[in-house]
């Protein structure tokens, strides 16, 4: 397919019209291809206007969005002191937390002062960095550490660099543990089969780009070249695009400390197991929460097959670690602190290694590793490994240990093997209930809550804040004109204008508090133990940052909001019937002229007849 001149094509030299020529390139997750974030490629004209291809890529945020967008910049805008990027989001309504700047490795080496200096002015401003074109051998380079990147892009040279030796899989563990450190996130480029992802899986790598992963996406044929995959403006949404947190904060909680039977049991027949491991299953079938899941395992496993000590692990594959979650027996409260590398120990060379393993001999193993406050010179153990997997999804270990050595058996190893398969399908399965519980109470435009959510768990709020005594203010905002905005720019500007208008309410809560989307242009807004000067600082903000919103197109007026305020229980015995005052107090902003912020009149104290002084008997 032959890319099109741009005067043989009439593109007009307005910057925004040549969104059509940015390709995106997903970011995926390795194992289940979930789409974290896109690459921003030029096509046609922009490939020689790195200018006009800024612009044209920052346009692209109205469809990657809540995503992350990777964005190339080149040596000449580097060294623009008039290139301000904060200006050329806001004129498309790009939010700077979802853009990332790519700064090739080679001109961080070349230009470190400037470099150095534009990052660190971008960075304040809310954008995010990214290392990019990052050949083998960096670690004995500066700029990953100079300029702490949110993301390092690897060459794609490095997938055929770790098939040459030992030292090449060290030097990619360990970058991908300093970055972790560093809460970098590492995408490797070149990932064109399935033998390379699973070989970089097992080295603890979890972003990729690659034709294996995914295609360029492009919304114009006209624009597209061999490779590329022509899609709609909804194609974005059906992505199920996954938000990426920073590395490991998912597993900060301590350790459960778990109790292991305290009499030795009788030894358990084939008959005791399998009703044992189908009563586990059971109670693990009827869990959605993963902890409990563990919990379940820690509980019934040692019953059917005797422990010293027994641990679980989960994989944190961003700091690629394994975090203990439930410890059982002395002598291991050590690892509740420890760090324990995928690559090292026996745990971790068993779980990467993929199969059930029985070491009779913990000492003697060439990958054993000491734990912390234990007397290693004179504990003669054997252990129990089973990795806990679903699928190709590595989500953890169990480690059952005992005094002595070879104290188990092949049996032991095989019950603990099944074991841990219900476990890790459970837990799997735990996971997917939450991403789609998750999804189901998300409007899949805005990345608010949506009206499912306020049906089902609104009313928990309500109860919680009755109990605790505190007051909660309801913001209802209903976008001014909108209707123009759809009738003049038409449905994917007003798609856009939702889009931005749901980030920027996200920006004006604090933690705890919700936004929804509660209508098509309504959305409300609940804050936690708010009164009349809370609600109306949040109020103004709003009215603050709509303002700053680029307008969809010509002849439409800057965006703003009619806003109604009410509060549970001032208001009403239920939530929904402080909605209706706030609703009512919405429209009366409307009445008087829109853009403004109505507070709804304290009620009136109205007293039950039976309590009324003149009240028959």
């Amino acid at each position: 397919m032959q890319e099109p001149a741009a005067e043989a094509n009439g593109v007009p030299e307005d910057a925004s019209s040549f969104s059509s020529y940015v390709a995106l390139q997903p970011v995926m997750d390795l194992q289940d291809r979930t789409v974290f974030g896109y690459e921003a490629l030029p096509r046609g004209p922009l490939r020689s206007d790195a200018g006009k291809f800024v612009c044209a890529a920052l346009s692209a945020v109205q469809h990657t969005s809540p995503a992350f967008l990777l964005v190339q910049l080149t040596t000449e805008l580097l060294q623009d002191q008039g290139f301000d990027p904060v200006v050329k989001a806001a004129e498309v309504g790009a939010t700077p937390g979802e853009v990332a700047w790519i700064i090739a490795e080679s001109t961080a080496l070349e230009w470190p002062e400037l470099v150095e200096a534009r990052v660190a002015e971008w960075r304040d401003r809310g954008f995010l960095i990214a290392l990019g074109d990052v050949a083998p051998g960096v670690l004995s380079r500066a700029p990953v550490g100079d300029l702490v990147p949110s993301f390092v892009i690897l060459d794609p040279t490095y997938t055929d660099y770790v098939t040459t030796g030992i030292r090449a899989r060290a030097e990619l563990a360990g970058l991908l543990a300093y970055c972790a450190r560093l809460s970098a996130h590492v995408i490797i480029r070149g990932i064109v089969d399935d033998s390379i992802a699973q070989r970089l899986i097992g080295l603890g790598a979890r972003l990729g780009i690659g034709p294996h992963l995914g295609s360029p996406a492009v919304l114009s044929s006209a624009a597209a070249v061999p490779g590329d995959e022509i899609v709609s403006p909804s194609w974005f949404r059906r992505q199920g695009v996954r938000i990426l947190t920073a590395p490991g904060t998912a597993l900060d909680a301590p350790a459960i400390v778990a109790k292991l039977p305290t009499t030795p049991s009788a030894a358990v027949d084939a008959q005791g197991f399998a009703w044992s491991l189908g009563e586990a299953a059971r109670l693990m079938q009827a869990e959605h929460d993963p902890t409990r899941i563990l919990e379940v395992t820690a509980e019934r496993l040692p019953l059917t097959v005797r422990a010293d000590r027994f641990a679980i692990f989960e994989a944190d594959w961003d700091r690629y670690r394994l975090r203990a979650r439930v410890l059982a027996g002395g002598e291991l409260e050590g690892l509740n602190k420890m760090e324990i590398s995928m690559d090292r120990g026996i745990t971790g060379w068993a779980f990467l290694r993929g199969y059930p393993y029985n070491c009779s001999d913990t000492r003697s193993h060439s990958e054993a590793v000491s734990i912390p406050g234990q007397d290693e010179s004179t504990l003669e153990e054997s252990l129990l490994v089973v990795p806990l997997m679903a699928g190709d999804h590595r989500l953890g270990v169990i480690d059952m240990w005992r005094n002595g050595l070879s104290q188990f058996t092949q049996e032991d190893l095989e019950r603990c093997a099944l074991f841990g398969y219900i476990t890790a399908a459970a837990w799997r399965n735990a996971q997917l209930y939450a991403e789609l519980e998750l999804r189901a109470m998300t409007d899949t435009l805005t990345g608010l809550l949506n009206h499912r959510w306020w049906d089902e768990l609104a009313t928990r709020e309500a109860a919680l804040s009755s109990r605790t005594g505190t007051q909660i203010g309801i913001l209802l905002i209903d976008l001014d004109h909108f209707k123009r905005v759809n009738d003049q720019c038409g449905h994917i500007a007003g798609d856009a204008l939702l889009r931005n208008v749901g980030r920027a309410l996200q920006g004006t809560l604090r933690t705890g508090d919700a936004a929804v989307r509660y209508g098509g242009e309504e959305f409300l807004l609940m804050l936690h133990n708010s009164d009349e000067t809370g609600a109306m600082r949040v109020a103004e903000a709003v009215r603050e940052v709509l303002t700053k919103l680029p307008t969809p197109g010509n002849g439409v007026p800057r965006v703003t909001a009619s806003i109604g305020v009410a509060f549970f229980p001032r208001h009403g015995a239920v939530l929904d019937q402080v909605v209706n005052v706030a609703d009512t107090a919405m429209y009366r902003a409307k009445a008087e002229g829109r853009d403004r912020i109505v507070i709804a009149p304290r009620p009136a104290i109205e007293v039950h007849p039976e309590f009324r002084r003149d009240a028959k008997p």
